[in-house]
């Protein structure tokens, strides 16, 4: 896991990132502290690039990509940075995806086994015999089971929105291009349990994943690419996210996070966007832990049905249309009004004075605040049993209209003093 933070106002971009990265396999977890997030996207140009969540595409690391990407970019500019973000992704097109057919297959293939033993998994949890002690009569039980739910998936994700590049993706190429991956998978988990699934299960088995690739609701493992600074013709900062996931037959899983995007202006002067873990961002910013304000949430929720209950317990069956009006009450609506009135009066009284202050902060208060938000995330971790997922130096920069990308904490793996031919190339095309 990892922090990731930009902070904006009409001076500049000040973006922050700490060092950790959690590498997990079958014989578990270890974080290393050495991983780099933040990049320049652009030599010449203020344009920069964080990364979160997946430091690779398939296999391929993200940091080759970027360089590669800047490196043919030369002194090439856009007017906006979304510009720069639709070229980025351009480019990844046009190197094939840093991918072929065998790698996506291999992916797919494990992408579908989470999936379907993650099924198997909870249809069994209450039942451990269906799977633990297996006879005939519990495998045909097994096997309802799962048809029964893989109905209900097909129908709860095939009516959502869908990736634009994989609109025209339909079943029969689909099924044709992963056949083998599929029967490799079905062997691995009912051929090796003496399970004989009907060929109308399979079938379903496939149309689910097949709706699952689709869903831009359903978010897998994936990297989140924040582009970041001026475009040509842009006087203020932006700030664009989006996720990008795996690729699959030429087309590429992405979409905008348009609710981690900022774009400075004249009436949004100030903006702060965490990514990744931002329990620690987000108590600072709303003036509460989001956890303690689902529980308290929860709690309302729970003394509100307490205290009808109570009420209808002392009408008894003195009243009963009024009792039978009291157990009618919407609570939900309710408890979305309060929510809606915390969030309000939070709004009002806590966040927009403190967006005031950001967008009035200095060039080195914005890279001060960036920094200790990354810090304050890593503290919480520390002093805590929480797992130190966050931690190592942290990476800062200011990207300035006037000044470019300007690093102000940077880690590097070699001494720059032994290494003045790397700085004397950095600029070479």
């Amino acid at each position: 896991m990892t922090a990731v933070v930009g902070v904006l106002n009409k001076h500049a971009v000040a973006i922050a990132a700490d060092s950790a990265v959690t590498i997990g396999n079958s014989n578990g977890k270890k974080i290393f502290n050495k991983a780099n997030k933040v990049f320049t996207l652009s030599k010449y140009h203020p344009v920069g690039i964080m990364l979160y969540n997946s430091a690779d595409i398939m296999g391929t690391p993200w940091e080759t990509i970027i360089k590669m990407y800047r490196a043919q970019l030369e002194d090439k500019s856009f007017t906006s940075v979304e510009f720069y973000k639709d070229d980025f992704i351009e480019y990844i097109k046009s190197k094939n995806y840093f991918t072929d057919q065998a790698i996506q297959l291999s992916y797919l293939n494990s992408f579908s086994f989470i999936i379907l033993s993650q099924i198997i998994s909870d249809l069994t949890s209450k039942r451990p015999d269906l799977l633990n002690e297996p006879d005939d009569v519990k495998k045909k039980e097994l096997l309802a089971l799962l048809e029964s739910r893989f109905d209900e998936l097909i129908v709860m994700w095939a009516s959502t929105d869908i990736y634009d590049e994989f609109k025209d993706l339909d079943f029969a190429e689909f099924d044709s291009f992963t056949k083998p991956t599929f029967n490799d998978l079905f062997d691995s988990i009912f051929t090796s349990n003496k399970i004989t699934p009907s060929s109308k299960l399979l079938t379903k088995i496939k149309t689910t994943i097949y709706h699952l690739i689709r869903s831009t609701q359903y978010d897998q493992s994936f990297t989140g690419l924040i582009f970041t600074g001026f475009g040509d013709d842009e006087i203020y900062p932006s700030l664009l996210s989006i996720k990008v996931s795996l690729v699959f037959k030429k087309r590429l899983r992405f979409k905008s996070d348009t609710e981690k995007s900022a774009s400075i202006s004249t009436t949004n002067p100030g903006a702060v966007c965490p990514f990744a873990q931002t329990d620690v961002i987000d108590t600072i910013l709303t003036g509460i832990d989001p956890n303690l304000d689902n529980i308290y949430i929860a709690n309302f929720t729970k003394h509100l049905k307490k205290y009808n209950d109570e009420i209808l317990h002392r009408i008894g069956d003195s009243n009963p249309i009024l009792s039978e009006q009291i157990r009618n009450l919407k609570t939900n609506d309710i408890v979305d009004a309060f929510r809606k009135a915390n969030n309000d009066l939070r709004r009002q009284k806590y966040i927009n004075p403190l967006m005031n202050a950001v967008s009035s902060l200095s060039k080195d208060d914005l890279a001060e605040m960036a920094e200790s938000l990354i810090y304050l995330t890593y503290l919480k971790r520390r002093i805590t049993f929480a797992e130190e997922s966050v931690g190592g130096p942290v990476d800062v920069a200011i990207i300035s209209k006037g000044d470019g990308f300007v690093w102000i904490k940077r880690k590097h793996y070699f001494k720059p003093d032994l290494n003045s031919q790397f700085f004397n190339n950095y600029f070479k095309k």
